[in-house]
């Protein structure tokens, strides 16, 4: 029987299974790519990223204790990776407008009139720059609940921290966010 929930693919990557790997790959690399590029906004970046945690995964799978999901132990490796990406390099924080923007949706076929689309491109480049001024944790907090919809307890779990610190990262990256669109 072909392993299919992350639990036995992990127990196989242990193993030495390289398929199994392969197979967490397919199923988890889109959402580590869109968190660390959410954080870093860099692509080049975000695929080194997600490179590293997935060497981490089979590196480490012989020590991945199944009591919570694998998807919540793969963004705490995630952050951790962003975090330390940062610190060590004291990475500078750079996007570019001519990357694909995963923040935002397709837009409709009405919304591709070149103003509309200016509007858009200042709106998205304004956002991203907002987030660029949050602390690192507060950034990380607000791209976990508004963008993979997590729940504070998922964010609190993978960041190790309370669910009122969760609370509190959110307030005041809101907070931050409400005045730098008023201001």
């Amino acid at each position: 029987m072909e392993p299919t929930d992350d639990k036995q693919l992990m127990r196989s990557v242990a193993a030495g299974d390289r398929q199994a790997l392969k197979a967490l790959y397919e199923r988890h690399a889109d959402f580590v790519f869109r968190t660390a590029y959410r954080f870093l906004f860099d692509q080049e970046d975000a695929r080194d990223i997600t490179q590293s945690v997935f060497v981490t995964v089979m590196q480490t799978a012989h020590r991945y204790k199944p009591e919570a999901k694998l998807t919540t132990w793969l963004y705490r490796v995630v952050v951790n990776r962003c975090l330390n990406h940062r610190s060590k390099a004291n990475h500078r924080l750079r996007g570019s407008q001519n990357e694909p923007d995963h923040l935002e949706r397709v837009p409709a076929p009405e919304e591709n009139q070149p103003d509309r689309l200016m509007e858009r491109a200042e709106q998205m480049a304004r956002l991203r720059n907002a987030l660029l001024q949050l602390p690192e944790r507060q950034r990380m907090a607000l791209v976990l609940k508004r963008f993979e919809e997590m729940s504070y307890e998922e964010i609190a779990e993978v960041l190790g921290c309370s669910k009122s610190s969760v609370e509190s990262l959110l307030f005041r990256a809101r907070q931050s966010m409400k005045k730098f669109f008023c201001e």
